[in-house]
């Protein structure tokens, strides 16, 4: 079988991570191809040999400063993408995994409209963040642009009750749950961190790229706070900016921690072994204003650790219960409300931990994994 992977990015979060999990287990079983927008140079580093690269460019088109030039670099680039999907076209994939929502699914559509099984997935709460709209104009026109799909994979419960209440039902969303290599992930835990040595002070782990989402500056502010309060504890933040903003939430987040003099706050970057540093915490944060079902919140739960988190997708489905963690609401006061409950009442850490629920590894890889590629040659569309 011949399966045919598309997404704007070869690396950077949770969507790139589910890419390569999905790639890594079926390259040796069927033909993987990947198909991004833009040339990764870094490709052959990561994935092995026997998968394929194709991108739309090898770097970003010149914007052009006439309409001379502006009209030679709009042709080039019609050229370079008609002799893509020529290419793809005489490839004869099966089937066509798009990672991610908005223009992602327009940019697979252009190259696989032909793949008999089309496969999309939705990672975003469109009741906290309804940006595909900018793509689509309206609601009706991206309900019939889902519709293009067999299924569209919705990630938590909540992706999909949001994408329902805010655009519509296409029909064919369904729900299946990322995989993760369980195994994997307490193995990579156990890993000396010899970067950084923690103190004996209360110590918050969070792990994410540093951006509007993950809520790192209301994070910054409600730490200035608890710091005037007298509390005593660290903060690590594993994480690095991203390059499509000239790191400027890097920068933001560098300027709040000098100018509150926040000593007890550290800005790891990233690391390619998070799970390492989440072993060493007290307590994994989150202070993310909204996810789809956040990858390392999970993985903290599996290394064994007491979860402090914002209200977002995926957070009830992980926890089951109020009472297996602490739930914060997704604000400041809430934040603040969270992580000074965890430094008050340090003895229910432990049992926070007793109380969860960890299914078997199985669950989390090969039984997701395979609720997915039953999809490959599933006949049906759509439905729950």
């Amino acid at each position: 079988m011949r399966i045919l992977v598309v997404n704007d990015l070869l690396q950077g979060g949770g969507v790139e991570k589910l890419m390569y999990d999905l790639v890594m287990r079926f390259h040796d079983e069927h033909e993987m191809t990947i198909l991004t927008d833009k040339m990764d140079p870094e490709f052959a580093d990561i994935y092995p040999e026997n998968v394929g690269y194709l991108y739309q460019m090898e770097k970003d088109y010149p914007k052009g400063r006439t309409k001379l030039e502006r009209k030679l670099i709009a042709r080039t680039r019609y050229k370079r993408e008609s002799a893509l999907k020529a290419k793809i076209e005489s490839m004869k994939f099966d089937v066509l995994l798009c990672m991610k929502e908005s223009w992602i699914m327009m940019m697979a559509m252009t190259y696989g409209s032909y793949i008999p099984k089309r496969i999309a997935w939705v990672h975003t709460d469109y009741t906290k963040s309804y940006y595909t709209r900018d793509w689509y104009g309206n609601e009706e026109n991206e309900v019939k642009f889902m519709q293009k799909f067999h299924h569209v994979i919705c990630v938590s419960q909540m992706i999909l009750d949001s994408i329902k209440s805010v655009i519509g039902d296409p029909g064919n969303l369904l729900l299946r749950y990322n995989p993760l290599d369980a195994n994997e992930i307490i193995e990579k835990s156990l890993e000396p961190v010899e970067d950084i040595k923690r103190t004996e002070k209360p110590l918050f782990v969070t792990v994410g790229r540093l951006n509007y989402q993950k809520g790192f500056d209301i994070l910054l502010e409600v730490c200035n706070l608890l710091n005037q309060e007298g509390y005593q504890y660290e903060l690590w933040i594993v994480g690095g900016g991203e390059n499509w903003n000239n790191y400027q939430v890097q920068h933001d987040l560098e300027n709040q921690i000098f100018r509150y003099h926040l000593d007890n706050v550290f800005l790891l970057g990233h690391r390619k072994n998070p799970h390492k540093y989440v072993k060493q915490a007290d307590w994994f944060l989150s202070s993310s204003r909204y996810e789809g079902f956040s990858f390392v919140s999970q993985e903290a739960a599996i290394i064994g650790k007491p979860l402090v988190l914002t209200e977002c997708a995926g957070v009830m489905e992980l926890l089951k219960t109020r009472d297996n963690g602490i739930v914060m609401e997704n604000s400041f006061a809430g934040i603040y409300l969270g992580m000074k409950q965890a430094l008050e009442h340090p003895e229910m850490a432990q049992e926070y931990v007793k109380r969860m629920d960890i299914p078997d590894p199985y669950f989390y890889g090969e039984g997701r994994m395979k609720a997915i590629e039953e999809l490959f040659t599933s006949d049906a569309m759509g439905g729950e």
